[in-house]
């Protein structure tokens, strides 16, 4: 479960995903608005009680899931392991190329 958390999804499935999630909350206030804006303007005044409501329970719950959401941002990220000494040389074929890369010559060469 925790490893499909972990893949990253798309703007427009996280919108999907939301508008899912909220679909109550946004009849209660929607209806109200699209009521008003085809019969009666009044109608409209529906739509603020809803809104409060759904105002009000979003704070709640980010009130109560305050202290899980900083756990989980104030965790450090893991370290990476680091590879055994020589493995980058290993890796290229060329022990010289690994230690020219990071001389200030080889940079100056970039600009």
């Amino acid at each position: 479960m925790a490893e499909q958390e972990r893949i990253c999804r798309t703007r427009q499935e996280k919108a999907v995903a939301w508008a899912a999630t909220h679909a109550g909350e946004l009849a209660g206030v929607g209806a109200p608005l699209i009521g008003g804006a085809v019969w009666s303007p009044w109608l409209c005044l529906l739509a603020a009680p809803g809104a409060a409501a759904w105002v009000a329970s979003e704070l709640r719950l980010r009130r109560t899931t305050r202290t899980a959401r900083t756990s989980i941002t104030s965790a450090g990220t893991p370290a990476l392991p680091t590879a055994p000494p020589g493995h980058d040389q290993q890796a290229t074929g060329d022990g010289d190329q690994a230690t020219t890369a990071a001389s200030p010559e080889r940079k100056e060469a970039h600009r």
